[in-house]
């Protein structure tokens, strides 16, 4: 027996039957990756709205442990701990802009948090902060004040939470293992001077016309520190012999094509997409963002 379609926000319940359970082969969620359709089913409605209704303009089904530009989601790193392959602790907060809001729900929904503790305007604001861990216990520091140790584990859901008053600085989660401090993970606050990151998977295009590379875009601040709470509009140029075959975020309502040459990031990202040419030589991305110094990136177009 296998499971081909379990929910993901039941991962802890159902890794547990896969465990104790030999005739179990193993489990596949759905999903791992998002992808475009069935519109909204794990989308956070906060207004009153229904999953699966067709809300416009919902475009994908936002239910992936990695978004639609693959980048992960803190379900993701959940289900890691659970399948033992992560021993460092993770810390998910809740949209400080959705504190207290009911919001709707489906089986394929975890919740509405984000791997960030930086929410300008909300200083002095409650947070509901939740730590993943397979160790007995875990600490979590605000600013180097410990909110308390808390059970965590698998009898435990693998799940620590935290009530704070948000205040910038640094959430630091320490595993202890039998009484013992061990692994640690932290989160910081971003610095207000927002720059400009991009990074290709690609080395090298073939000269093909037909090769393509995926270029990250993110905002950063000053020392490197990912800011998933700004908005900027990117612009993206090419030189040389390829193209922008598409750009685009992970928001799950949007209403902005990929064939463009501009769009919003989203939770602090975007993704363009360049497609190689035939000539042997080189493109060039330019990306640009009101306020932000450029940023360029050569891809050699032929082996080196």
């Amino acid at each position: 027996m296998v499971g081909t379609e379990t929910y993901p926000a039941d991962i802890v319940r159902l890794w547990r039957i896969v465990k104790n359970n030999p005739h179990v082969l193993g489990d596949f969620t759905w999903t791992g990756y998002d992808y475009l359709g069935e519109a909204g089913c794990g989308i956070f409605h906060y207004d009153g709205a229904e999953n699966f209704s067709s809300v416009y303009p919902e475009r994908t089904a936002y239910i992936g442990d990695i978004d639609l530009i693959g980048y992960r989601r803190p379900v993701s790193y959940l289900r890691e701990i659970v399948y033992g392959l992560r021993k460092v602790p993770y810390i998910a907060v809740e949209r400080l802009n959705r504190y207290g809001m009911k919001h709707s729900k489906t089986p394929w929904m975890h919740r509405d948090t984000i791997a960030s503790w930086t929410w300008p305007g909300y200083e002095g604001k409650p947070a509901k902060i939740e730590v993943y861990s397979d160790a007995d216990e875990v600490e979590l520091f605000l600013n180097g004040k410990s909110l308390g140790r808390k059970p965590a584990g698998e009898q435990n859901e693998y799940t620590a939470r935290y009530d704070a008053i948000y205040e910038k600085g640094e959430l630091r989660a320490v595993a202890f293992r039998k009484g013992r401090p061990e692994e640690t993970y932290q989160l910081v606050t971003a610095g207000d001077e927002i720059e400009l990151w991009a990074e290709t998977d690609r080395e090298y295009l073939n000269t093909d016309g037909e090769d393509l590379a995926f270029v990250t875009i993110k905002l950063v601040d000053e020392n490197q520190v990912e800011n998933l709470y700004c908005k900027k509009k990117i612009k993206v140029r090419v030189e040389g012999d390829g193209k922008l075959e598409a750009l685009g975020n992970a928001n799950p309502s949007s209403i902005e094509r990929y064939d463009v040459s501009e769009c919003e990031t989203y939770d602090g990202y975007a993704m363009a997409v360049i497609r190689s040419g035939v000539t042997k030589g080189a493109v060039r991305i330019i990306v640009e963002a009101e306020g932000c110094a450029k940023k360029m990136l050569e891809i050699p177009i032929g082996k080196i």
